[in-house]
């Protein structure tokens, strides 16, 4: 496996930037960026990113002295908040890590057009043993966002739950290497692969492997 180092941040850069950076990315491909230099306003829009429903509302107003804009949230694949700080306090709490990798990252450690150097599902694990995994999540309109998840090897029985919660349509937390994190709506996933993935199965699986491109 190849190391990634997950933590790419450089003093220079991290004492520069405003105290919040907001972006928005959409399920048509563009994005828009906002920003808030005051920390206590920037505290106040993070407190208020907490609910796990934030995608559930019918909208995202953001405004200035100016202008005010209004997003509609089905429409939004995701919110990035840019700051100082870790970004591990919105990850799941059964996750040690989950960090977006660029896709030249994932490819790197997925090698998926040779399927020889792939670990198989039924590597034998043993429960409370560290897994890294990656994830390829397909959002509306195209995009994908890259991941890499270390978490405990759980018993089989809970094994689905991960599958669960991709498939809740809720929010699901990620860090962001560049401090901060990043907030995907679980409306728009169209699907996710991951590698390796678990020996346990749905019984309804459709067994198949992917074409070669």
């Amino acid at each position: 496996m190849i190391a990634i180092e997950t933590n790419t941040r450089s003093p220079g850069k991290a004492s520069s930037r405003p105290a919040l950076e907001i972006r928005f990315q959409f399920a048509d491909g563009s994005s828009e960026t906002f920003i808030q230099p005051d920390a206590e306003a920037a505290e106040v829009i993070r407190q208020r990113t907490h609910s796990s429903n934030l995608f559930t509302h019918s909208r995202i107003v953001v405004a200035d002295d100016y202008s005010k804009s209004v997003f509609v949230c089905a429409q939004v694949n995701r919110v990035d908040l840019v700051f100082n700080g870790s970004g591990h306090s919105r990850i799941p709490p059964d996750h040690l890590d989950l960090v977006e990798l660029t896709e030249a990252e994932f490819h790197q450690c997925v090698p998926v057009n040779d399927p020889d150097l792939l670990p198989r599902r039924e590597h034998p694990r043993q429960v409370g043993d560290l897994l890294v995994s990656f994830l390829d999540l397909r959002m509306r309109g195209g995009s994908h966002v890259y991941l890499m998840n270390e978490t405990v090897v759980k018993l089989p029985a809970e094994s689905q739950s991960f599958m669960q919660r991709l498939l809740s349509k809720g929010t699901y937390g990620i860090r962001l290497r560049e401090g901060g994190h990043g907030l995907l709506n679980l409306q728009n996933l169209i699907g996710y692969t991951v590698y390796p993935g678990v020996p346990e199965l749905p019984a309804d699986t459709w067994m198949a492997q992917p074409k070669a491109t």
